[in-house]
């Protein structure tokens, strides 16, 4: 999907309760070996709709390919934060 690109909210998962939108993140950050069919399934045991676990899943390299710190993820604002070789800084993609 790479919402990244848009810098906006998914309006889908963001009104989600912060406590499941950080289960997702956890999940699509450290969960590497389980397969997409897999991790939306456990989505959806875990209380979300299958539209919103079918788009959480979607997040998954998105989530894979950045560093997100507190709410700056591609699922609450559309963004992550990557390290920047030539600058040495970390920037907001």
């Amino acid at each position: 999907m790479n919402q990244c690109m848009t810098r906006q909210a998914d309006a889908i998962l963001a009104a989600l309760p912060e406590l499941l939108i950080d289960l997702i993140k956890y999940q699509l950050i450290n969960n590497v070996i389980g397969t997409y069919e897999e991790l939306r399934d456990y989505f959806i045991r875990c209380g979300l709709s299958r539209a919103q676990a079918d788009r959480a899943v979607e997040y998954r390299d998105d989530y894979l390919c950045g560093v997100h710190w507190g709410r700056e993820t591609p699922i609450r604002t559309g963004g992550a934060q990557r390290y920047n070789p030539k600058t040495g800084r970390v920037d907001t993609a």
